[in-house]
């Protein structure tokens, strides 16, 4: 009888729990990346895979990922591998066209404000969505963009 999930195949790794339990999700998760590519989860003293990492991610979770040998954020890499996983035999969250027009944007020299600007957008786009049930606010709704982890 098999009890959790095998992940990916990979022998020593511990079964998923039933719960992706930890900090609050207004704590930052601290995942520490191993020589040998392992994902390690801080807060549950367990290895972890991207879809571990993703499914923190929805719950609202905010993740830090660092390279343990020399502690260098590579969080941004992590998240766009997710991404990139995600894409593969799904509905596109990102078209070729907005994919390669970054690809362009990151070879010149670019303004230094843009990454802020492109949150701002997201952010601002996300508000003016339906209104998604979280059970708070006064009307018992919280904007998407609060759900998807943008404070207001």
């Amino acid at each position: 009888m098999v009890v959790g999930t095998v992940q990916r195949g990979v022998a020593g790794l511990k079964p998923l729990p039933e719960t992706m339990e930890g900090p609050t999700m207004s704590e930052q998760r601290l995942i520490r990346k191993y020589v040998n590519r392992r994902l390690y989860d801080t807060a549950q003293s367990r290895y972890v895979n991207l879809d571990d990492l993703r499914e923190l991610i929805t719950k609202g979770s905010q993740v830090k990922v660092v390279e343990q040998a020399t502690g260098v954020d590579i969080t941004t890499p992590v998240l766009l591998q997710i991404i990139a996983e995600t894409q593969r035999g799904n509905a596109p969250l990102l078209s070729a066209e907005f994919l390669a027009t970054m690809i362009r944007l990151g070879a010149l020299d670019r303004d230094p404000e843009l990454p802020a600007r492109l949150d701002r957008a997201l952010k601002n786009l996300l508000d003016k969505q339906s209104p998604v049930a979280t059970g708070t606010g006064s009307s018992g709704n919280a904007s998407i963009a609060a759900t998807a982890g943008y404070a207001g």
